[in-house]
């Protein structure tokens, strides 16, 4: 039976050093802050307890976080919840086909999968920065650090 280790922060040493097991949701080959993507050599380690987090992660320099896959949308959340009163008694399958029928395929797509994203809950393994940051704050960064054009690729923020 092989062994799986579940990594819940990194000091940047040993953390990055995988040993030869399964690792549950490892943190980033690449040694940066999965937020603002500051390198660990450029990071403050985590303090003792009192720090901004439930723990003590004292000399950590990532933690691993869970957030939403995508920011809150509330048109999209509207959107949804009209789909799911009304699809059924429409003759739909589905809330996706109905809200393809009310807003075109576009936009009806990038509304469902908007509010699809915000229910899922993915990793991001996170500095002392951007840890203590709402979600709202959270996704801001992503689009200062990656752009807008990058992040479409994964989440959905505009609308045509």
């Amino acid at each position: 039976m092989e062994k799986i280790e579940i990594m819940k922060s990194t000091d940047g040493k040993q953390g990055l050093k995988l040993k030869p097991i399964i690792h549950v949701n490892p943190p980033p080959s690449d040694g940066k802050c999965m937020c603002c993507r500051k390198h660990i050599s450029e990071l403050k380690p985590y303090g003792k307890a009192g720090d901004p987090l439930v723990g003590d992660f004292n000399g950590e320099l990532l933690v691993k976080n869970f957030r939403p896959e995508g920011p809150y949308n509330e048109e999209a959340e509207k959107a949804v919840m009209e789909a799911e009163k009304h699809y059924a008694d429409a003759g739909y399958e589905d809330p996706l086909d109905w809200m393809i029928k009310k807003y075109g395929k576009g936009k009806g797509e990038k509304l469902f999968f908007s509010h699809l994203a915000y229910c899922q809950t993915g990793k991001s393994w996170e500095c002392r920065e951007c840890i203590i940051l709402n979600n709202d704050e959270y996704f801001e960064t992503l689009r200062t650090v990656y752009g807008d054009d990058a992040l479409n690729k994964y989440y959905v923020f505009k609308f045509d």
